[in-house]
């Protein structure tokens, strides 16, 4: 059994799932399914690289940002769609 240490696509994961406030807001957000955030999550596999880019900006900017999107194709599709929560600081 070979153990999945944490590199730098589950350490960017997390943060991104922390800024998200969750792996479902993350996943609507990037257009992928909770299903394949927690598979990445585990090591079983990583998330391909735009998406993972769209995690770098993400924790770059520590939000979620239009701009983190920008080379998703199917998240920008739909980037007029989404609409932040409300800042609740």
């Amino acid at each position: 059994m070979t153990r999945k240490e944490p590199n730098v696509y589950r350490r960017t994961l997390a943060r991104a799932v922390e800024i998200a406030e969750g792996p479902e807001r993350l996943a609507s957000f990037l257009a992928c399914t909770p299903a394949e955030i927690a598979k990445w999550s585990t090591g079983e596999s990583n998330p391909p690289m735009p998406i993972f880019l769209a995690m770098v900006d993400i924790t770059a900017a520590n939000a979620l940002t239009p701009a983190a999107l920008e080379n998703l194709p199917a998240a920008r599709a739909r980037r007029s769609t989404w609409i932040p929560a409300q800042d609740s600081r």
